[in-house]
């Protein structure tokens, strides 16, 4: 993870994760925007969950320079 000037950081997420989750979204919001029909919970429900679960797989593929050991040494935080 490196700091920009601003004070922003920036971290590095798998390709693969990342259009994992905008397909998930994507069906997420198909499911909950459903215009004059009514929404069905239970879709609502599962895309809520495929959502979730592909966020969790990105933010378990970020990749965290600061998290890399120096020479052998642990990094806790």
């Amino acid at each position: 993870m490196s700091e920009e000037p601003d004070g922003r950081l920036t971290v590095s997420v798998g390709r693969r994760e990342f259009e994992k989750l905008n397909r998930e979204w994507a069906d997420y919001v198909a499911a909950t925007s459903a215009g004059s029909s009514p929404v069905d919970p239970v879709l609502t429900l599962r895309r809520t969950g495929g959502v979730l679960r592909s966020l969790d797989r990105l933010l378990a593929s970020i990749d965290r320079e600061d998290s890399k050991a120096p020479s052998g040494a642990d990094h806790r935080e």
